[in-house]
Parts: structure tokens; sequence; C-alpha cells
């Protein structure tokens, strides 16, 4: 049966034409360069200016939307899953998470200086098809590659707790931001890793949440292929320098670790870097276009807006290098706020993809039509589970580690199909900018095989396809929701896996894999719907 929804006015647009189009996922579309802040939109007069003042009132919580619940739908038949907002209560959720620490013991590092890197922006530029657009890439470190390597550049020193504590910095000029990649063989019970950049407070990692993160890629049977064994990626500091510092408990020895850093990746940008207007400016990226609408503006979708987060990943088998999509934080039935994460299955479809993952929540312009990010923006770090994938939707259904702020919101989702015609709208991070609206309307069913998508005349197929009425998508907007409305909310029956539109044509078709499909497969942790 298929679900007729709150239809909008109907817009002047075509039906699609029943046609196979080929063409890559939204994340690896080829771009040429961009500045961040270049792709806003340009103002529409007198609306604009009203919306404007509206998203202006409303800055706060999650920055750039205070909208509360719209409250329960409409009592219809409808089977869904409703929404709900993330309260500090949650917190008691028992997830791993690393930590900061307002201070560090204070030892001097041994340095490791790489060599100056090529201009990132050349490998910014313009891609072959089916290759990404990278936000970071990776380097050797060959003078700590390995066990004893390492060993010998740490100058290990008394620690106030009793035992030892050895430090070790690596620069790459010019980098927004670094992660390193761990080789671990032995750590010794209570160790404590930190690491730390040249500004932001350091990041405490325990024993267990290092193995514990191998461990699961080891059971998943993903790891680094490139390498003899998998890496642990740490997170992500800020500046052209990371610091590695160990501390052993009372009573270990120096020769009970087995530790190397034989990569890094050097990011051309990061979250806290683009709050910094000059680095924003500089930084390398892609160019979207200059259609697209800034979702601060739309007050109308500020509690939607809440549960749609930027991601920041690295690649299975080639995994020095980082890369971004969106992803939505999903409501289960049981309000359990368990924070399960949907996406896009050709953005993160292993557990080694997984376990890299950090989301940037309320990543949004400071006010309507600002390049200034909201300072109010939530970096959550500490990877996740991979649960479920499924190709035949471009699925993939993750379980962060990191708590997501409060205020954030878990998305409703609609679980039955949803009848064509429909005024959807979409929440996005084309080229990993701040978020953007996108509105148009549910035009066929489609199938895709590979990079081939049509529109079918039936409903067998796996897909949503949407023709655009205001705005687009673009590269970065992989895995985002679309939301359909039911009553008085908003509810997920969508994520974008691919599609041709662009602000040069934006009456092409995207495909979106339907929620709808998606749920028999996610019943298990999202719970069981009256009526399914």
């Amino acid at each position: 049966m298929a679900y007729a929804l709150t239809p909008g006015p109907r817009p002047a647009i075509d039906t699609p034409e029943l046609q196979t189009q080929q063409f890559m996922p939204i994340a690896l579309r080829p771009a040429p360069r961009f500045s961040f802040g270049s792709a806003l939109q340009a103002s529409r007069g007198p609306a604009c200016l009203l919306a404007c003042l509206l998203a202006l009132a409303l800055t706060g919580c999650g920055g750039g939307g205070t909208q509360t619940d719209p409250g329960p739908s409409s009592n219809d038949n409808t089977p869904r899953i409703e929404p709900y907002e993330r309260t500090a209560s949650m917190s008691l959720v028992q997830l791993r998470s690393v930590s900061a620490e307002p201070s560090v013991p204070s030892v001097v590092p041994a340095r490791v200086v790489l060599s100056t890197l090529v201009d990132p922006a050349i490998e910014a530029g313009p891609r072959a098809p089916g290759q990404p657009v990278r936000i970071g890439q990776g380097r050797a470190v060959p003078i700590t590659a390995n066990d004893p390597s390492l060993g010998a550049l740490l100058q290990w020193e008394p620690s106030a707790t009793g035992g030892l504590v050895a430090a070790v910095t690596f620069r790459s000029e010019g980098a927004a931001g670094l992660r390193l990649g761990l080789a671990v063989n032995r750590l010794p019970a209570q160790v404590v890793l930190r690491v730390f950049g040249t500004a932001g407070r350091p990041v405490r990692l325990q024993r267990g949440e290092v193995l514990g993160s191998l461990a699961r890629d080891a059971q998943a049977g993903t790891g680094t292929s490139a390498l003899s064994s998998p890496l642990f990626w740490t997170p992500t500091v800020a500046g052209e320098e990371a610091t590695l510092q160990l501390e052993l408990p009372a009573g270990a020895s120096p020769a009970e670790l087995g530790l190397a850093v034989p990569r890094l990746s050097h990011l051309w940008w990061t979250h806290a870097a683009n709050l910094d207007p000059q680095r924003r400016a500089a930084a390398p990226g892609i160019d979207i276009g200059t259609c697209h609408i800034d979702a601060t503006c739309e007050s109308s979708y500020s509690y939607e807006a809440r549960a749609v987060a930027r991601m920041e990943y690295m690649r299975d088998g080639d995994p020095n290098y980082s890369y971004y999509c969106t992803g939505t934080l999903m409501a289960d039935t049981a309000v359990s706020g368990t924070p399960y994460f949907l996406t896009a299955t050709h953005c993160v479809g292993t557990q080694t993809e997984a376990s890299t993952v950090s989301t940037y929540w309320f990543y949004r312009s400071a006010a309507c039509q600002s390049t200034v990010p909201n300072p109010n923006a939530v970096e959550v770090q500490g990877g996740s589970t991979l649960l479920r994938v499924s190709s035949d939707s471009d699925l993939s259904f993750l379980q962060l580690s990191g708590r997501p702020p409060t205020g954030a919101v878990h998305a409703g989702s609609l679980v039955g199909q949803p009848a064509l015609d429909v005024a959807v709208g979409a929440l996005h991070h084309p080229g990993g900018e701040l978020l953007k609206l996108s509105e148009g309307r549910v035009n066929a069913y489609g199938s895709c095989i590979g990079n081939f998508c049509q529109a079918d005349e039936g409903s067998d197929g796996n897909y949503l396809v949407l023709r655009w009425t205001r705005g687009v998508t673009a590269q970065g907007s992989s895995g985002s929701p679309i939301f359909a409305q039911v009553g008085s909310r908003r509810y997920v029956v969508g994520h974008l896996f691919a599609g041709s539109s662009s602000c040069s044509d934006t009456t092409a078709n995207d495909y979106f894999g339907r929620m709808d499909r998606a749920y028999p497969l996610l019943r298990s942790w999202l719970g069981t719907v009256p009526g399914t």
C-alpha cells in the first residue's frame, strides 16, 4: 500500500522520462577547486530578508534554530517511528568515547618533521571519473614506521603518578589538522595515550578504546589492505603539529610497549580551521555552484536540521586519505537515545571505515546567508560500529561511539511505501559546506545497477527518483536524508545514493535509497512498528 503524505502545491515541473542514466555516486563526482563560503545562495529580495530576520531571532541552541518538536503527527495509519530530541539524561547510555583533558604532563617531546608537502590545491583539483575529492592527504613516516624506530626516539621521564611518560611531535607544514595512524603490537595494562595539536584540548585514549577498535576491524574481516596490520587512527587534532604522549603506569617497562606510527593524514581543512576566516577562504575543495539554499534561512526545517551531521571518514583500502559525506541521527521506537546513524554504503561500507568516523553537529551558518560557521557547532569523535550495509539501496547503518550533543534530534522515519508526487526536503552538506536545503518531489520509483540508474514504471525499485524545485545536491551530499511531512512532523523517507543534479542542470534526477525498503533490515535496532 502506498501512503499519501502531505502534498504541497504542485509546482510546474515535467514528469521524468523513463531513461537510463549513468553517473557517479554523489560523493564521487569530480569537481574543481573552490573557496569555502563561495556557494551561498544569492539574495532573493524581501522574502529572503524576512527569512534572515526569522533565522537571526532563532539562533541559539544547535546554532541556527531553537524550533521545538512540532508535536505529534496526525492519528492516521501511516506506519512510522516518531522523532525525539536528545536530552542530557541520554548521556547515561553506555558508549565508548574519547575524552578531552584540560592539561597533560609536562615532558619534552622528540620531534619528527616531514618535508614540505606538495601544494594541496593540486590534490584538490578536478578528478577523473570515480575518484572522490579528498580533504586530507596521506603521508609516510619512515622514521617511526616500526616499534624499534619509535622506541629509539622516546625519552622516558618519571611521571607524577610514579610511572613513566614520553612524547613525540609530528609536524607536517601547512596542515589544518593531522591524524596519526598507530600500528599497535603491544600495549601495557593501564597505559594512557594522549594526542594534541597546536590548538584545542588534548584528547585522552584508553588502552581499551584502541584495542577495541582494532578488534572490531579484525572481527569484521576488514583491515588496512596496504599495510601488514591494521592501523588505529587517532582523532583529528588542529594545526601543523600532532603530539602523541604515552604514559605508563607505575611498575611498567617501556619494553612492554610495541607501537609505531608508520602513517599520518595531512588534512587540508578541519572543523576548527573552518572557524578561522583566513583558513576557510584558503581551504581547497570543490565548486558546488551558487544555487544552494542556506538551511539557516529556512526556519521551518530547524528541528530536522539538528538531526543531520557532516561526516568525516577515511577510506578502506586507501586508509590514509580523508573524505566527507552526510548522515542522519535516527530515532528508535524505544526512545533509547542510542546514536544510530544512517548514511550511504559508498561512503562507509566496512568496519575499518566506520572506525574512523567523526561527526559535526549544528554545522550551519551563524546567521542567514552568513559565510561564518555557527560557533556552537560540535565535533564528536570516537568512531562507530557498522551494524548493517546493503548494496541494494546503498544503505550504511552505524552506531556512533561518541555521544551526540544534547539538543540533537533523532529523526523519525516512515516505514511504509511513500506515494508518488510527495513533496520532500533534503538537508545536506554539499562539498562539506555549511548545511543546505533542497526541496522537490518524488516523481518515480527507480532502480540502480552499479552507476546505472533509471526510473521505473512500477513500484518495485529500491530508490526514489527526485526532481528538485529549489536547490540541488552535490559531492558531499551523499547519505543525506529526505524528509516528507505527515501532519505537523517530518520523517525520513530516503537517503541519497547518487544523481546528476547540479546548479547548471537543476532538473536532473537524483536517486535516494528507500527507507521503507531499508526498515526490514533495521528492525532489530529501530524496533517494531505496528502494521509492518
